[in-house]
C-alpha cells in the first residue's frame, strides 16, 4: 500500500526553490562587501597619515685636480710636421758607354770622403784619349810648320822684289833695242812675260805674309779645341773611378759589376750628410716673427721629437700659400739616421712671450677657454693659445700648453681635470682644499 500525498508535504515542496537564490546572492555580495570596507578603511588611514618632512637634496661637489697660475716670460713651442730632403743630392752618371768594373758599395751604406763608390773599365776610355792627344800633336806640328814657312816667306820677299826690278830693267832694255831694230819682237814679249811672272810670284808671297796671322790664329784655335778634347778625355778617364766627394750616404745603386751602361746613364745617387735639411710648413701668422728673427741674426732653433736632433731655421721659401710658407731647417750636427723623404715632427722654439701661463693639455676646453675656481665653483675664462711648452715638466709628463689671458692673474687656481659637464657655477673640490690659504679662490672649500 503506497502512502498518499498529504497537504503538508505539498507546501514544503513549493517553498524550497525561493531559498536557493538568496543563498547564492549572499555568498556573492559578502566578499564584495568585505573588500569595499577594507578599501574604505585604507583610504581613511592614508588620508589621516601625517605629512613626512621632505629631505633637501645636497649639491654634489666634483673632485678635480688644480694648479696655480704663474705668469712668466716663456718661449712657446710650435709643432710642425715636415719631411727630410737633401738639395745637395748627387747623381753619378757614366761619362761614356762602358762596362762596369766594380761596385764596392751598397744602397744605404755610409761612406767617408774619398772612398770609392763605383769603377768603370778604363780600357773603354783609352781610345778617346789617344785620339784626342794625336789630334793635338798634329795641330802643334802644323803650327810649327806654318811659323817656319812664314819665316821663309819673309826672307824670299826681298829676293822676289829684286827679281821684279831686274825683270822691269830687262823689259825696258828689250824695248830700247827693239826701237833700234837690234832685238826682235819676241825678245820684247819674253821680257814682258818674265816681268809678269816675277810680279805674280811677288804678289803671292805678299799675300801669304799678309794672311799668316789669320792662318796661325785658326791653327791655334784648333789646337785649343784639341787641348779641350784631351782634357775632356782625361776627365772622363778620371770619372771612370767615382769617389765620395764628402762624408755621406749611398742612395740607389742602379748597376752591378759587369753591366754595360750607356753614356749619361745613372749609376748611383749620393747624399752628403751636410746637405740634409728638414722642410716644414710654417703657419702664415708665424712667418713674420720668423723672418724678423732671421733678419736680426738670431735664427729660431728647433728639435725633432723622434730623435731630439737639433735644428736651426736657415731660410723661408720665397713662395707662400694661404696656409703659410715652407721653412728650411738645417741640422746642426750630422745625423746618420736621416733618410730622404723621412717624415719628422719638429718642435720649433718661438720668440719669448710675456705673461704666458703653462697649463697641462687637460686644462684646456675646446681651443680657447679654461675654468678658474672661485668660491669653490667653476668660472669660465677665455685664453689665447700660444703653442706648446717644453721649458720644464712642472705641469705634467705629457708636456704643457702655453696660453695667455688678461683675465688670469698670478695665484688664480685652475681646474686641470677634464669634466664632461663643466659649466659656469659647477661646484668642485680638490684634495688639498683644506690646506689652501683663505683666499677668494678657495673660499668655497667649506660649503
Amino acid at each position: 500500500m503506497q502512502p498518499s500525498d498529504t497537504p503538508s508535504d505539498t507546501r514544503s515542496d513549493d517553498s524550497a526553490p525561493p531559498s536557493r537564490p538568496r543563498r547564492w546572492l549572499f555568498r556573492f555580495l559578502l566578499p564584495l562587501l568585505i573588500l569595499g570596507v577594507a578599501i574604505v578603511a585604507f583610504l581613511a588611514l592614508k588620508a589621516s597619515k601625517p605629512d613626512a618632512p621632505q629631505a633637501q637634496p645636497e649639491e654634489r661637489a666634483w673632485l678635480v685636480e688644480t694648479m696655480i697660475v704663474e705668469p712668466a716670460t716663456r718661449h712657446p713651442v710650435l709643432t710642425l710636421y715636415g719631411e727630410v730632403a737633401n738639395p745637395d743630392r748627387l747623381s753619378i752618371n757614366a761619362p761614356l758607354s762602358a762596362r762596369v768594373a766594380a761596385v764596392p758599395v751598397e744602397d744605404g751604406q755610409s761612406v767617408t770622403r774619398g772612398e770609392r763608390l763605383i769603377e768603370l773599365d778604363s780600357r773603354d776610355f783609352q781610345p778617346a784619349l789617344t785620339r784626342a792627344r794625336a789630334n793635338l800633336a798634329d795641330l802643334e806640328a802644323q803650327i810649327r810648320e806654318a811659323q817656319a814657312q812664314h819665316e821663309s816667306d819673309r826672307q824670299a820677299l826681298a829676293l822676289e822684289q829684286e827679281i821684279v826690278q831686274n825683270a822691269e830693267t830687262a823689259l825696258s832694255r828689250s824695248r830700247d833695242l827693239r826701237g833700234r831694230n837690234l832685238a826682235s819682237q819676241a825678245d820684247v814679249d819674253n821680257a814682258r812675260d818674265a816681268l809678269s811672272q816675277a810680279r805674280l810670284a811677288l804678289n803671292t808671297r805678299r799675300e801669304r805674309l799678309a794672311t799668316f796671322d789669320a792662318r796661325l790664329a785658326g791653327l791655334e784655335a784648333r789646337r785649343e779645341a784639341a787641348k779641350a778634347d784631351v782634357l775632356a778625355a782625361e776627365r772622363d778617364l778620371e770619372r771612370a773611378r767615382a769617389e765620395a766627394p764628402a762624408d755621406g750616404l749611398v742612395g740607389n745603386v742602379e748597376v752591378t759589376a759587369g753591366d754595360q751602361v750607356a753614356a749619361n746613364a745613372t749609376l748611383l745617387t749620393f747624399y752628403p750628410w751636410d746637405g740634409f735639411e728638414a722642410r716644414a710648413l710654417i703657419p702664415s701668422k708665424r712667418v713674420a716673427s720668423m723672418l724678423e728673427a732671421l733678419r736680426a741674426g738670431d735664427p729660431p732653433r728647433a728639435r725633432t721629437r723622434e730623435s731630439g736632433a737639433a735644428l736651426e731655421l736657415e731660410r723661408i721659401a720665397a713662395e707662400a700659400s694661404g696656409q703659410g710658407a715652407t721653412g728650411r731647417f738645417r741640422y746642426v750636427e750630422p745625423d746618420p739616421s736621416l733618410r730622404a723623404g723621412q717624415v719628422v715632427t719638429i718642435e720649433l722654439k718661438m720668440p719669448a712671450v710675456d705673461n704666458a701661463v703653462a697649463i697641462p693639455h687637460s686644462a684646456l676646453y675646446g681651443n680657447d677657454h679654461v675654468y678658474r675656481i672661485r668660491d669653490g665653483r667653476l668660472e669660465r675664462a677665455r685664453v689665447e693659445r700660444l703653442g706648446e711648452y717644453r721649458g720644464d715638466d712642472a705641469t705634467g709628463e705629457q708636456g704643457a700648453l702655453l696660453v695667455r689671458a688678461p683675465t688670469l692673474a698670478a695665484g688664480d687656481r685652475l681646474a686641470t681635470t677634464q669634466l664632461p659637464n663643466a659649466v659656469d657655477g659647477l661646484k668642485v673640490r680638490w684634495e688639498d682644499e683644506a690646506a689652501s690659504p683663505g683666499s677668494p679662490s678657495t673660499a668655497g672649500a667649506d660649503e
